[in-house]
């Protein structure tokens, strides 16, 4: 139960990360440009971590499910804390 807790918390937090660069680049137009700098290295970062998926799991100890579950987690935090703000009308 602890480790679930635990879980998500760090995922409620990409959310809450993902709402704040949405709402700063909704805030000020030269922060706009900066927050599709932000989407777009992360979504580099989450096709980098795809391409070369078995040399970076094993570096990290993890299972492959394990593995996969972090990357649907972190790229579903991106999604829904950029869509909140928008919803929110930020």
């Amino acid at each position: 139960m602890a480790k679930a807790v635990h879980l998500g918390a760090w995922f409620l937090l990409g959310c809450i990360a993902s709402s704040f660069v949405a709402w700063l680049g909704a805030l000020h137009p030269a922060l706009f440009r900066v927050m599709w700098v932000v989407y777009i290295m992360s979504t580099a970062a989450l096709g980098v971590a795809l391409v070369t998926d078995d040399a970076v799991r094993q570096f990290f100890k993890l299972s492959e499910h394990d593995y996969y579950a972090l990357l649907i987690a972190i790229a579903a935090a991106i999604f829904l804390g950029g869509m909140l703000s928008w919803l929110i009308g930020g």
